[in-house]
């Protein structure tokens, strides 16, 4: 959104810290004594539901959705939504926002703290030091590397928080001439739609570009090594 002033609903009254004072007490986010920022797990659940609804609606759909949310025409919609920089991932935060207060606050405020909530959202849901690629990038990575090994990640995602707690094991898992990459699930429609991604976490295994073997869900070290076995006929304990 491009400023505050022009956000449907006028402009709200709450200051950037009476507005995170609000969201830390209606639990969606919690503050660290050092001061860090995080959205609570319970805010995360809510907003990956409503991602999961929105994120890839079609642009007519989205217009409407958005024109019910802010009381505007249908059609000024997507005129509206172009003006004011909104982008999903905001809408988006705003309809979790909308189901998981409690308390009653003006549209424009929510918008406003919507905002707040994109800018602590975490970049991507990718590990630090796996090598993120997307759909610009994964095309020239299949390219590049013989055997890859694409992960797919989510935010708000149990099974992938469990998965990255054994990604130390797991990495090992892979031959050592499988490259391992990293996909954010929710921002890369054309590698999910090419590939029949349907969940995160996922495990997709490549051989010469094409792909061998697609694990959905939770996988657990051992099982991600004796899909390489059988993918790649070398992986561990072949």
């Amino acid at each position: 959104m491009s400023s505050e002033s022009d956000v449907p609903g006028g402009r709200g009254e709450l200051s950037p810290e009476e507005r995170l004072d609000v969201l830390e007490a209606e639990g969606v986010v919690s503050v660290d004594e050092d001061g860090t920022v995080t959205l609570t797990l319970e805010f995360e659940s809510t907003r990956g539901i409503y991602h999961d609804t929105y994120a890839d609606l079609d642009a007519e759909e989205y217009h409407r959705s958005v024109a019910d949310v802010f009381g505007i025409d249908p059609d000024e919609a997507a005129d509206r939504i172009d003006s004011l920089g909104v982008t999903r991932a905001q809408f988006i935060a705003l309809l979790a926002l909308n189901s998981h207060v409690d308390g009653e606050y003006p549209l424009a405020e929510r918008a406003r703290m919507a905002m707040m909530i994109t800018d602590i959202a975490p970049p991507s849901p990718v590990p630090e030091d796996v090598t993120e690629i997307d759909d610009d990038t994964y095309e020239a990575f299949l390219e590049e590397h013989d055997r890859v090994a694409v992960m797919v990640w989510k935010r708000f995602c149990s099974p992938c928080r469990r998965m990255k707690d054994d990604l130390g094991e797991t990495e090992s898992a892979f031959p050592e001439d499988v490259a391992v990459a990293g996909i954010d699930g929710e921002a890369t429609t054309e590698f999910r739609r090419e590939f029949g991604v349907e969940a995160a976490p996922s495990v997709l295994l490549f051989e010469d570009g094409e792909l061998l073997e697609s694990l959905r869900g939770y996988q657990s070290p051992e099982a991600i090594g004796a899909a390489c076995s059988d993918a790649y006929s070398d992986g561990p304990g072949a």
